[in-house]
């Protein structure tokens, strides 16, 4: 019995307990998750409509299990190639409810970041898969997949997936290796399009990495009544006075080169943590902050239809590292937005949001290695991209169970999972059911997936949780399975 959460931001619905203003998500049983994602999925067919929901329920009881042993004996196995290799089933159809679900959730909180990015799925192991596309240094083949994460900013709650694309990299030449107007590089456009306008009253921000630094996306936004936070990438030539001011003779006028000019408004006392990279740990990095208002303009590489748009009144944000540790890479984000910064608040608001950009990393870490996406055994990309349909919303799951750690700690364990697996988890840790907190169940659920607690460990990661997670759940199943009628009758002969 695998339980994971609800969809964030229903009120007071099926799935979560009210908490002051906002709400707590409740843990689902597999069967209330499963039917919840998958159930409204329409594929044409009612035979396949239902293969579709025991399919989802039976691959998120067992995420990182291979497709035989998630589907656990030959005749359900052979429904799932059934669905899995129906021209009826797409991504897109799978994903419709989560996504649906999610934006509606997105419509009832002030402010949702729409954190976005694109991850290689490298099958170069698998060589006799097809329909796939050069990934990494062109040698390996594989799909790219760009999504694009709903976040509440407080507390970090992931609402769920707002849109999913895969797109299918074509070798070019190596002049052009910036891949201008390619279908990778318009990803980011055309998520921005598919997540559509916010209500009235409600703010959302488009977050993402420096792939996205593209004028198309950034205009895009704004004329959908939305915002961005984009990390620049591109040295533009800027904006005065309706003019490009010529860099011959006169001080610099590009973008990066005028914000490492600005004076520092904002030193002293500010940290921001830095994510683990390759051979270099988690860290936090003491920052100075500098921003100015300046106009950006459409390239000379724009589309046509692109070249005669009227400039983008944005902000720059300049957040580096003056004095970094001894081997470490400084910290410099030079981060351009649509919404004021004139203080120190609202730079500081603006480093917050771009921070929760990396939870759309954890999420691909999720789908890699949670839900072993690259290794299975499919034989066509279109194939694959089923597949992903239903582990996407897994590897969300799998997320959100990590985050519910954070969100509401003093809540009573069993107002939040299921009773019977509080009791179970305070008789094997000699703990007291009634009054343990979710904070402490998921701390002790962590140290069941081998997560020591020391104040050296920092928080407990989401495959720790999922580990402890995984075998606390099969605890309570057996604790179940004893206490029904059924085995009692059966003991008894």
């Amino acid at each position: 019995m695998a339980l994971i959460l609800v969809e964030a931001g229903r009120g007071t619905e099926v799935g979560h307990l009210s908490r002051g203003n906002g709400v707590v998500p409740r843990v689902l049983s597999t069967d209330e998750w499963a039917a919840q994602q998958f159930a409204q999925v329409e594929l044409g067919d009612q035979r396949l409509n239902k293969r579709a929901l025991e399919v989802g329920a039976k691959m998120a009881a067992h995420p990182e299990a291979s497709l035989p042993n998630q589907m656990e004996s030959p005749s359900a196995l052979k429904a799932a190639y059934r669905v899995l290799n129906s021209s009826k089933v797409t991504m897109e159809r799978l994903l419709k409810p989560h996504c649906h679900q999610t934006v509606a959730a997105a419509h009832r909180h002030p402010v949702v970041l729409m954190v976005e990015d694109t991850t290689e799925l490298d099958y170069s192991d698998h060589p006799s898969k097809t329909g796939l596309g050069p990934v990494g240094n062109e040698r390996g083949w594989g799909l790219l997949l760009h999504s694009t994460l709903a976040v509440v900013p407080e507390g970090r709650e992931v609402l769920g997936l707002a849109h999913a694309q895969t797109v299918v990299r074509q070798p070019i030449a190596k002049p052009n290796k910036h891949r201008r107007h390619t279908e990778e590089s318009r990803v980011w456009e055309v998520s921005a399009k598919a997540v559509g306008s916010p209500p009235e009253g409600v703010l959302w921000v488009h977050v993402s990495d420096r792939e996205s630094d593209i004028f198309e996306y950034m205009a895009t936004c704004m004329d959908l009544g939305k915002h961005f936070l984009v990390r620049a990438y591109q040295n533009r030539v800027l904006v005065w006075d309706g003019e490009v001011v010529p860099m011959e003779g006169e001080e610099s006028r590009k973008l990066v080169d005028y914000a490492r000019s600005l004076p520092a408004q904002a030193e002293g006392g500010y940290s921001v943590e830095v994510p683990a990279r390759k051979d270099q740990p988690a860290r936090q990095a003491q920052v100075v902050l500098q921003w100015a208002d300046v106009k950006i303009k459409p390239g000379s590489h724009a589309p046509p239809a692109m070249r005669h748009h009227s400039p983008l009144a944005i902000w720059l944000l300049r957040v580096w590292e003056p004095d970094p540790p001894t081997g470490a890479d400084p910290v410099e984000w030079i981060l351009l937005l649509d919404l004021p910064i004139t203080t120190v608040a609202e730079a500081h608001r603006a480093v917050a949001w771009y921070s929760c950009r990396w939870l759309v990393e954890d999420y691909h870490m999720c789908l890699k290695t949670g839900c072993r996406v690259e290794h299975t055994q499919l034989d066509d990309a279109e194939d694959v991209r089923r597949l992903l349909g239903f582990a996407v919303p897994i590897a969300v799951r799998l997320l959100q169970l990590r985050q519910c750690v954070r969100q509401a700690p003093e809540l009573p364990a069993k107002a939040v999972v299921d009773p019977l697996m509080v009791d179970v988890l305070a008789l094997r840790q000699k703990k007291d059911a009634e009054t343990m907190t979710i904070g402490e169940f998921w701390q002790l659920v962590a140290r069941l997936g081998g997560h020591q607690g020391r104040r050296s460990d920092g928080p407990p990661g989401w495959r720790t949780i999922w580990k402890g997670y995984r075998y606390l759940s099969d605890m309570t199943e057996g604790a179940r399975i004893i206490s029904t009628d059924s085995f009692h009758l059966l003991r008894c002969g």
